[in-house]
């Protein structure tokens, strides 16, 4: 559970809750914990419980157990039908040996960095060819690399942030989430922070003596952010496809997907970041019932592939290292 805690998880929201025997331990949703329009149909919340999955498995065979995951399936459905929590998985552990890999050590180094990548450095050949082996049955990687498909990438994730600024209720659901200030985080532990936005430190430190700004003085910076440093230095983009995207046990074999990518750059001298925000649009319009605009557009993307993206980062160099985000503690995430 030390380890499900620091799963990467959307904005933050680390939607989880745990139940533990002595042979088995439940992974359950806390739909509470939600992200409102940003996640209508909490297709990113499982991803981020996907992820706490993933680093569960690696440590309960680390820790000397052969671990039997089983995934609750079904199809996504909209907040407002959902309360509570829900069960989404149960691990059922028996005795085996012990075996720690290199996945397992970089858990702790795991951490979003969301500031300038390295331009002059790009990605070895067999580190591409590394990215596509991180995967899950009806769950594809694919990568971007090529300068044409990149500036389209770069287009679509700038466009995309964009409309969500524009849109008043996604801005809402997600700035109730930034914490500001100290006691903020420390009471509760959990949401975006200052020092993960990938600021340089005399940044950080500066905006931390000013006054919490407003939420579309937030969001500009994240757009100007989004243009200016993460798309203009990623020397790659990639897509996490799923043969459905609203299919619950795919979004969490999807997430578990998402974490061991991001566990194994780690090992690379690599670091990565979510940029998905098409995606995020691609679930505002369907709630809307709105002109399709950005799943149409990651259509033209993607070749028009049978299967549809649900996660979209960047890879790339780091120039600075990323700090840790608050997490909830064990006794606060247990029933």
């Amino acid at each position: 559970m030390r380890a499900a805690i620091l799963a990467a998880n959307p904005h933050n929201t680390q939607p989880w809750v745990f139940r533990v025997s002595e042979e088995f331990i439940e992974l359950h949703a806390e739909l509470t914990r939600h992200l409102g329009s940003f996640d209508p149909y909490l297709r990113e919340m499982h991803l981020g419980l996907g992820c706490a999955l993933e680093n569960m498995m690696l440590a309960a065979h680390a820790a000397g157990y052969e671990p039997t995951l089983e995934l609750v399936g079904g199809e996504l459905r909209p907040i407002a039908e959902q309360s509570g929590s829900t069960l989404v998985a149960r691990i059922t552990l028996v005795q085996g040996e012990a075996a720690r890999n290199e996945l397992f050590e970089a858990i702790p180094q795991r951490h979003t960095n969301r500031g300038p990548y390295d331009t002059a450095r790009v990605l070895t050949a067999e580190q591409k060819t590394q990215c596509f082996f991180h995967t899950e049955e009806a769950v594809e990687v694919a990568l971007f690399t090529e300068p044409d498909t990149l500036a389209h990438f770069q287009e679509l994730i700038i466009d995309a942030t964009k409309a969500i600024i524009a849109d008043g209720s996604m801005v809402h659901d997600s700035e109730r989430w930034f914490r500001h200030s100290w006691s903020d985080i420390q009471q509760y532990r959990d949401g975006p922070t200052l020092d993960a936005a990938g600021l340089s430190p005399l940044m950080t430190g500066l905006a931390k003596l000013m006054p919490r700004p407003s939420a579309e003085a937030n969001h500009q910076y994240w757009l100007d952010a989004t243009r200016d440093i993460q798309v203009a230095t990623a020397p790659a983009f990639g897509l996490i496809y799923v043969d459905d995207l609203y299919d619950r046990a795919q979004a969490l074999k999807a997430g578990r997907v998402w974490q061991r990518l991001h566990l194994w750059a780690i090992t690379q001298g690599l670091t990565m970041q979510p940029l998905n925000q098409p995606i995020e649009r691609v679930d505002r319009e369907l709630q809307l019932g709105i002109e399709p605009t950005f799943a149409r557009r990651l259509i033209a993307l993607t070749g028009k592939r049978p299967n549809r993206p649900t996660f979209a980062f960047r890879i790339g160099y780091p120039i600075q290292n990323a700090s840790p985000s608050p997490r909830r503690r064990l006794e606060q995430v247990m029933f």
